[in-house]
Parts: C-alpha cells; structure tokens; sequence
C-alpha cells in the first residue's frame, strides 16, 4: 500500500509541476507596420523595473508587441520625469562591450546611423536614460565597427 500512496503522490507532483510551468500566452500579437526608426517623439516606460526610452510610439509598440508574443508582461509609457527616477545609478565596470545603434537626423536633413560601444548593457542604459537618447533595437555583443 505505501508504494501505491508514493506512485500517487509522484504523479500528482508531477502534473502539478507540468501545469505550472505552462502558461497561458496566446501569443496574437501581429506588427504590420514599418516603424521609421528616425521619426523621433520619444516614447518613456519602466520596463523589468528600469527607465526605457524608445525612438517613437512605432517602435514602442512594436517592441511591446514582441513582448506579448514572448509572453512577457505588456509595457506602459510614462512621462520623462517619472521614467528618470528609474534611470540605473550604479553599473558594473566589467563586461566584453556592446554595440548600440542610434538613428539620427544630421542638420541638412540626411538621415543617418550612428554606433556606440558600451562597456555593458547597464551603462548603454544609463546612457540613454540619462540623457533622454533612444537606442534601435537590441545591442550586440562586442564593440561597435569603425
């Protein structure tokens, strides 16, 4: 009878812990539009508990539509000031680089793209939220070409 009750019990853990580790994503988010990465009206929000700053309503709502699909939790904009007092204080020092790449309009008008080697991911986020810069699309790892 005791390996019976020890038979019971196992499965029923293990149905606990399958059920648990699924989740109900539906995953139905679809981005049709192609968001100009130099339209710029930055777009703030506090995302994973840090400041975030995006390029524009465009890009922002393309990243948290990627977000859905990657069942992360939906990002909210707030204002500037808000976001700032989420900007990361303290970053490490150590780290193998990352690129970032920065969308910008020279003064006569022609667009361009622009790279910045970080240290790490936490000091590009600093950076950018720091200084109200927004960064396209997720940093390499490495420093950036010359």
């Amino acid at each position: 009878m005791s390996k019976l009750s020890v038979s019971v019990a196992l499965c029923a853990v293990l149905v606990c812990l399958s059920s648990a580790q699924t989740r109900n994503c539906p995953r139905k988010c679809n981005v049709y539009a192609r968001c100009s990465p130099y339209h710029k009206d930055l777009v703030w929000s506090i995302v994973d508990g840090t400041c975030r700053v995006f390029q524009n309503g465009c890009l922002f709502g393309s990243e948290n539509c990627n977000r859905v699909n990657s069942c992360k939790p939906k990002m909210v904009s707030t204002t500037a000031e808000a976001c700032k007092k989420r900007c990361i204080q303290i970053c490490p020092f150590g780290g193998s680089g990352v690129c970032a790449s920065f969308a910008e309009t020279n003064k006569d008008g022609t667009n361009v793209w622009k790279y910045k080697t970080f240290i790490n991911g936490c000091l590009l986020a600093q950076y950018a939220c720091e200084n109200g810069i927004a960064y396209i699309g997720e940093p390499t790892e490495g420093e950036c070409p010359e």
